[in-house]
């Protein structure tokens, strides 16, 4: 009985001391971040709030004293910060402080591999050389706008117009945006054209809480060119033939392995390798995703390399990685094949990294893009009757006759896009709410401190929040949750950029995105067709529900009904 006792007395003392030294330390309940426990960290509060992450992290910034806060999971430390400075501070001033990472890598190693959003030093370097000569020739942005007049004028607009215009079904607009943009960055990056916005069927909205599926029909095995007509596409060059079931395949496979993946951030490393090691649960779905992935890669790698030698003049990126690549003399030799004939070129390992890295790039984040901006001006008809009015103020006297040939509509050309600077704003502005990549993270390579005091020990994850950031008053301002694009026009009505250190939906500093200029160049060219020719028309009471992974999409979709705004053709 007196052991009893005294067990009762020193525990009655000591709890509420452990709790004290809990709450008043600055790594758990002091942490100005996110609450942490011991050996779990912030794990639970993750768990949690998995439904609301962003709006969640948006919270504890609002509670935190600075921009900048410390986030536990299990023994690994997370700084995240929502302060232009700091991101700065790791994008450029210190760039070379704070690389992907030893840690970062194997997150993203069985997907991206040695891609250049997943690599450091000399694989980095060399994909970025090469790809900066790509991004910078006339004839890139030439076969971008061709690849875009295509797919809006020969098959976006007339399936909008011939399928939904007198439907009063909800349409996921989501889900056809997603068919559009799958179907351009295949013919940009590897010269195929999956035709998936022309074959596919999209169904009635669905409330069950899934992601928008993508699905690809057909009677025939091969997607070839007959398959391209029935919308009578014109093709800005001569398409590889590739088998249908490869493209259902990969459409399907590519959005699983890239959700898993970024599900492995929520979870200490321990249990996805752990799952992996044992191949079950979604690290088996994952391999399984990433097997039909490789065979889809390896196809249309090598018909690209059978049609460079055949003397085929292709205009994708991987035909002009390769051809490049043979005349790079940086090519590090344990990535590169040794041909006697061809010389030095990059091996297909690396050429199936690069391509799944742009693909990443180019599908979901444009989707995203187009799609929130649409929904915002779908509920701000004061701007988007601005943007009708810019569209008109451009157009001027030139009429647009909505029918040329066949089943094609009009679209815009090159200079009109660059006229359109509250279009523009617009865009930039919905990105800056919805942000298409919501956060990045890096590495401490060293000890370092940040602009704001905040210490930094070698081996701390380092992220900077663009969703956070793009929400906080200490921003941009008391006005931060308003939706206003007249914040990025001059008092000309001309479009001035933000600080990508402010505003780093695009990267910043060394990474920044090569593809941005083509990026609103494609997305000008959608919002600006679409809103000339249909009212999108929104769900009643429709709240989007934010996804977490890579790319932010709508988890339910976008569901709409539509008008017609001037006579077409059906």
């Amino acid at each position: 009985m007196e052991a009893l006792w005294v067990v009762g007395v020193i525990s009655a003392i000591l709890v509420p001391f452990l709790y004290l030294v809990w709450k008043h330390h600055p790594s758990y309940g002091a942490n100005p971040g996110a609450p942490a426990f011991p050996l779990v960290g912030s794990l639970p509060l993750v768990i949690r709030n998995k439904h609301r992450f962003y709006e969640w992290t948006c919270e504890l910034f609002d509670r935190s004293p600075s921009l900048t806060r410390r986030v536990t999971l299990g023994r690994t430390i997370f700084l995240s910060t929502a302060d232009p400075q700091v991101v700065h501070h790791i994008l450029k001033s210190h760039f070379v402080d704070y690389p992907k990472g030893r840690r970062f890598y194997p997150f993203f190693a069985d997907l991206l591999g040695n891609g250049i959003f997943n690599c450091d030093g000399a694989l980095w370097r060399l994909q970025r050389k090469v790809a900066s000569h790509v991004f910078t020739t006339n004839s890139l942005r030439d076969f971008v706008l061709a690849i875009a007049d295509a797919e809006i004028s020969g098959r976006l607009l007339p399936a909008l117009d011939s399928v939904y215009c007198s439907s009063t079904d909800f349409l996921d607009l989501q889900a056809l945006l997603m068919h559009y943009t799958f179907d351009t960055i295949c013919q940009l990056t590897f010269g195929s054209d999956p035709a998936c916005l022309d074959s596919s069927k999209v169904e009635e909205t669905n409330r069950n809480g899934n992601t928008a599926r993508m699905s690809v029909t057909g009677e025939d095995d091969i997607a070839d060119e007959d398959s391209h007509a029935s919308h009578d596409v014109s093709l800005p060059t001569s398409y590889a033939k590739v088998p249908h079931h490869l493209i259902q395949g990969f459409v399907q496979a590519f959005q699983v392995a890239v959700q898993i993946t970024a599900e492995r951030f929520l979870v200490p490393g321990f249990v996805w390798r752990l799952k992996r090691s044992l191949k079950i649960g979604s690290e088996k779905r994952l391999s399984e995703a990433l097997e039909v992935v490789n065979r889809f890669t390896s196809f249309v790698i090598e018909q690209s390399k059978k049609d460079l030698a055949n003397g085929k003049d292709r205009k994708d990126l991987l035909a002009r990685f390769i051809r490049l690549s043979k005349d790079e003399e940086e090519v590090p030799v344990d990535i590169a094949d040794k041909n006697e004939h061809e010389g030095l070129s990059i091996s297909d390992a690396l050429l199936k990294d690069i391509l799944l890295s742009f693909i990443l790039a180019g599908w979901e984040t444009v989707a995203s893009g187009i799609t929130f901006a649409l929904w915002l001006l779908s509920i701000h008809p004061r701007v988007e009757r601005e943007v009708l009015n810019e569209i008109d103020r451009i157009l001027g006297d030139r009429k647009f006759n909505h029918v040329l040939e066949g089943s094609k509509m009009e679209t815009f050309t090159y200079n009109d896009v660059r006229k359109m600077h509250y279009l523009q704003a617009v865009l930039s502005e919905s990105m800056r709410l919805y942000p298409p990549v919501p956060s990045d993270c890096k590495y401490a390579a060293r000890d370092d401190t940040l602009p704001d005091g905040t210490q930094v020990l070698e081996g701390y994850q380092v992220s900077y929040n663009v969703f956070a950031m793009g929400r906080a008053a200490r921003v941009w301002g008391k006005d931060c949750l308003e939706f206003r694009p007249e914040r990025w026009l001059d008092e000309n009505g001309e479009f001035v950029p933000a600080s990508p250190f402010k505003y780093p939906v695009f990267q910043a500093g060394p990474r920044i995105c090569l593809g941005k200029d083509f990026a609103f160049i494609q997305m000008k060219l959608v919002v600006a067709s679409l809103v000339r020719n249909f009212e999108f028309v929104v769900q009643p009471g429709f709240k989007p529900k934010l996804s977490y992974g890579v790319s932010m999409i709508m988890v339910d979709g976008l569901p709409v009904t539509i008008k017609k705004r001037l006579s077409s053709f059906c």
